[in-house]
């Protein structure tokens, strides 16, 4: 139905691409062209699947992720006759047109929005057979007129650049719509989406190629006439060698500026790198979902528990697209296949890719046998069918009076410890905590030794002070670091050092506490609560130095009497 003149009409639009995006060098027409899907748009598509291998590399794994799995025909029962035979039926239908090489065809549209396979059968002999199924390029499509909204049936164009086609039967072709919003048919593009990324990315690699072979900088050079157009050309001509050529001959007048070219040569290389990663980071999520899986780690981020993440999301992507295509290959190639071969009462089978991960058997095992152990009887069958094991000579799978008795002594099986730690930054942390516990511990006993050097000291400083009986019960005065320092009956401190009297009684001093001859006086005082002398201790040493209580009084005149000598 597609004829060779319109083939080899797309075949010349694609000539185009031989110049990066024909040429085109405003990023802002390419978008406009893809935003008002412009003839060219499926040629600018095609160069991004082309030449950016991020683009294709990432394409190709969503849909290797959905051709990979699983695909079988399930018939309707399996148990009846009739239905085993239109599964059959289309299993050899399919396997004659080598559907898996059709398949990548089909899932084109993920990047492209859509795509078209054209069927061809066979009824010479009565039956509708299929003979082949051809690709057909998106160039030749539209579902409507190019410029309103692509929700009507499908045409046929004569050549890319036609604004509108002619309807053809939609039964003849296998068309898939990826996402499609509004009744919009052409679907949504993941090629579209990553237009700038890409196009930012391949800029950076031109201009990283360049400094790799030059450096950066702008080349300022300066000519004598303004107004003459020829010297002005010789003179751009001039910069443009000094920045892309590595050897050139000028004039001994030649006059450009040299500090701005060193300024700009000076840029550290670092940057093209890191955003051209952030690019190819902003592709691979954009089709996958994630970047773990594919780049090993995001920049030397990632962690074990975010890798599960984000494998967990690429998955759901691939199920995603795994869903679409069954509704595609069911609705529009196995039931009409069915339909006009055997009827519409016969059983309609189905065409599956399977989305379900395989069991974790070694989990189920610890599960059935933990639950042997409760008490719950486990049948022969059971586990024949559970975990494809052949019955043995003797056992019969159907009664379900043939259960299993455990054997006593035969190891259990251990029970996992499921849990995962969050990331393997946790691990770390752990380790660093472990560490800083054992140099916490070895900090400790280090200084337990100075410690217990440094109370000895202490108390060897202490010297007790001859007091007589009464003061004795209230307390003992000692010297410690110069400072007479008043001692309860278990040697704790009653006195230190205050500015101001507070809401409970303290000690304070009238003069320091500086250690003097023998027969120097030091007085220490006790405050109330409001600042009002209790007592006044008179301190004096004797003639061994020694710091001896020679009175307490609660007169202030006294005090400062007996401290004067008076």
């Amino acid at each position: 139905m597609i004829p060779d003149q319109s083939l080899y009409m797309q075949q010349i639009s694609l000539y185009r691409n031989t110049l990066a995006f024909g040429g085109t060098r405003n990023a802002s027409d390419i978008w406009a062209a893809m935003t008002y899907r412009m003839p060219e748009t499926m040629a600018y598509y095609r160069e991004l699947e082309d030449k950016d291998e991020d683009v294709s590399n990432a394409l190709d794994d969503l849909k290797l992720s959905v051709m990979s799995r699983n695909i079988t025909v399930q018939p309707a029962n399996d148990k009846d006759s009739a239905a085993v035979d239109t599964k059959e039926f289309i299993e050899a239908q399919l396997a004659k047109v080598k559907f898996d090489e059709v398949l990548d065809c089909v899932l084109d549209a993920v990047g492209y929005g859509f795509s078209v396979q054209e069927m061809i059968f066979d009824t010479s002999m009565g039956q509708a057979s299929l003979l082949d199924l051809n690709d057909s390029p998106q160039e030749l499509f539209l579902f409507g007129n190019r410029y309103y909204p692509q929700t009507g049936p499908l045409q046929l164009l004569d050549n890319p650049w036609a604004a509108e086609g002619g309807a053809v039967p939609e039964q003849k072709f296998l068309i898939f719509s990826y996402r499609k919003r509004s009744r919009d048919r052409m679907g949504r593009p993941l090629l579209k989406s990553v237009f700038w990324p890409s196009w930012f990315k391949r800029n950076m690699e031109r201009l990283w190629l360049q400094f790799a072979e030059k450096g950066p900088g702008t080349v300022v050079v300066r000519y004598n006439d303004p107004d003459s157009p020829s010297e002005r050309k010789k003179a751009v001509d001039i910069a443009q060698a000094i920045r892309d050529n590595t050897a050139i001959a000028v004039p001994k007048t030649f006059d450009y500026d040299q500090e701005l070219l060193k300024v700009a040569r000076a840029q550290n290389p670092d940057v093209y790198e890191h955003f051209f990663r952030t690019m190819q980071y902003s592709i691979i999520r954009r089709v996958l979902g994630e970047t773990l899986t594919s780049f090993g780690n995001e920049g030397g981020k990632g962690s074990n528990a975010q890798g599960q993440t984000h494998s967990e999301t690429k998955d759901e992507r691939s199920v995603f697209v795994a869903k679409a295509v069954m509704s595609v290959v069911n609705d529009q190639l196995v039931r009409p296949l069915v339909l006009w071969n055997f009827g519409p009462d016969a059983p309609m089978p189905r065409w599956d890719i399977e989305i379900k991960e395989g069991e974790d058997l070694q989990s189920a095992l610890t599960i059935v046998s933990g639950v042997q152990r409760l008490g719950k009887k486990i049948t022969a069958g059971y586990v024949a069918e559970r975990f494809q094991i052949p019955l043995a000579a003797g056992e019969n799978g159907e009664l379900p009076t043939d259960v299993l008795v455990p054997n006593i002594n035969a190891p259990s099986v251990a029970l996992r410890d499921t849990t995962v730690g969050f990331s393997e930054a946790e691990k770390e942390s752990e380790i660093e905590l472990s560490e800083f516990d054992k140099l916490f511990e070895q900090l400790k006993a280090e200084s337990a030794a100075a410690y217990k050097e440094r109370a000895k000291e202490i108390a060897g400083a202490a010297v007790p002070v001859r007091s007589t009986a009464s003061f004795a019960d209230e307390g003992h005065w000692v010297e410690i670091d110069d400072h007479p320092v008043l001692l309860d009956g278990m040697g704790h401190s009653l006195m230190h050092r205050v500015v101001a009297p507070s809401k409970s009684p303290m000690f304070g001093h009238h003069n320091p506490g500086s250690r003097g001859g023998p027969g120097s006086k030091v007085l220490r005082s006790v405050w109330d609560k409001e600042g009002k002398v209790l007592t006044h201790h008179m301190l004096q040493r004797d003639e061994k130095g020694v710091l001896k209580l020679a009175g307490k009084t609660s007169s202030e005149e006294k005090a400062e009497s007996w401290l004067k000598g008076k």
